[in-house]
């Protein structure tokens, strides 16, 4: 009887929480005048860290498996492909950068789309899977190999020849140097000083690593100025979402929509963006586009709207919104079946799906990749109330799941990343 009254009492305690959390709140995020800052933001709990966006020049990508090199353009960062072989690295001069840093065709820029392609990966070849544009990934011995050699200015006369000599063993390798040869800095990033981070970021200018970030799976979104490609390339101030969150935009729709419904959620990180503002020249303020939501699921499955009311520009860096849950993940209306959350997620090795019944019956529990493939199905058999299931997911390619638990005509659906 008492484990039945601890069952009941966690239940309950569900519930109330998903009723306390169903009301729109308001929040402000301040990135400083003139966009100093960049701000790293969970939307269960807030603002975790702000912090300076112009003390670092390039970011080597600690987690996954692009190896991922960032340039800051916030801070006018700019990186051109060298157009030598590496081996030439030492007879290069002044002289190689006649005609390269004047064609556009040469210059390299991060994806605004996803992280995993910094502006040193974009020379890589597409047909070739083991190309990450700055080396080649040797899957025999595990080390990617820098093969290209880069300029790169890092303030507004600052020019220097750059190379990145591999990843070897955790360690990213890499030199830089005056243009003429002078001054030549051998330098090392240990991705284990920065574990549980995502990226981990070197100031060219100082010869330092700095660790800046919040742990990775802590944060949802940050808010920060960055370089956009598309209509043409220019920088902009907005906001880009975490690896593994995906976002849905709703437009035209009513602010009171309280569920996103069929809406596709987009895994591009710029999917909230700038363009949810705009700035009316005839009367000097920032105008906020009329009748968009956006709908953000955290990398904890639950799904959050946001609708932003407005923002100050460049005098004080804030932008302000209002979020608060949207109908929340696992809890379909009209459904016999309610699932709780699923842990850990993200996941490696297993997972622990709780789940709450209306009837004992047979069921099947599929997991769905996010191009609707289904990747494993299992049968069992659900008893009336609360109850949970581990689930074997050691075998699944690292992404993003769902997964759809069926009991009839009965159906709830909860979102799963795999590590």
């Amino acid at each position: 009887m008492k484990k039945i009254n601890t069952y009941l009492l966690a239940f309950l305690l569900t519930l109330a929480t998903i009723q306390v959390k169903a009301q729109m709140t308001s929040d402000v995020v301040s990135i400083g005048a003139g966009y100093t800052n960049q701000a790293f933001y969970s939307m269960s709990n807030g603002e975790l860290s702000n912090i300076t966006h112009t003390d670092w020049d390039i970011a080597f990508q600690i987690r996954g498996f692009a190896a991922s090199i960032l340039i800051n353009s916030k801070n006018n960062v700019r990186l051109w492909n060298a157009g030598k072989a590496i081996s030439q690295w030492s007879s290069m001069t002044v002289a190689d950068t006649t005609s390269i840093l004047s064609d556009p065709a040469y210059e390299l820029f991060n994806s605004d789309t996803s992280w995993d392609y910094g502006a040193f990966n974009r020379t890589n070849d597409t047909s070739n899977q083991f190309d990450l544009g700055w080396g080649t990934y040797d899957f025999i011995t595990h080390v990617i190999s820098g093969d290209s050699v880069y300029f790169i200015k890092i303030g507004s006369t600052d020019y220097r020849k750059l190379k990145i000599e591999s990843l070897t063993s955790g360690v990213y390798y890499f030199r830089y140097a005056n243009l003429d040869g002078s001054n030549e800095i051998v330098a090392t990033l240990t991705k284990s000083a920065f574990t549980g981070k995502f990226f981990a970021y070197y100031s060219l200018v100082n010869n330092l690593s700095i660790d800046r970030e919040p742990v990775y799976n802590t944060w949802d979104l940050t808010f920060c100025q960055y370089l956009t490609l598309t209509p043409y390339t220019y920088k902009v101030t907005g906001v880009l979402s975490n690896d593994s969150v995906v976002v849905a935009k709703a437009y035209p729709v009513d602010p009171a929509t309280p569920t996103p419904g069929t809406l596709p959620f987009n895994e591009e990180i710029n999917t909230i963006g700038f363009d949810w503002k705009s700035y009316d020249f005839s009367t000097n303020v920032w105008t906020i586009a009329d009748s968009t939501v956006y709908f953000v699921r955290d990398r904890q499955g639950n799904t959050w709207k946001v609708v932003f009311t407005g923002f100050d520009g460049s005098s004080t860096g804030n932008f302000y919104f209002d979020k608060g849950p949207a109908t929340p993940t696992g809890l379909l209306e009209n459904s016999g079946i309610r699932t709780f959350g699923i842990y850990p997620n993200p996941a490696s090795q297993w997972v622990r799906l709780m789940l709450e019944t209306e009837q004992s019956a047979p069921a099947s529990i599929a997991i769905v990749d996010i191009s609707g493939r289904q990747v494993r199905e299992i049968n069992t058999s659900l008893r009336s109330g609360l109850q949970s299931l581990e689930l074997d997911v050691a075998n699944l390619p690292s992404g993003i799941y769902q997964v759809v638990v069926r009991q009839g005509s009965e159906l709830q659906v909860t979102r799963m990343v795999k590590e």
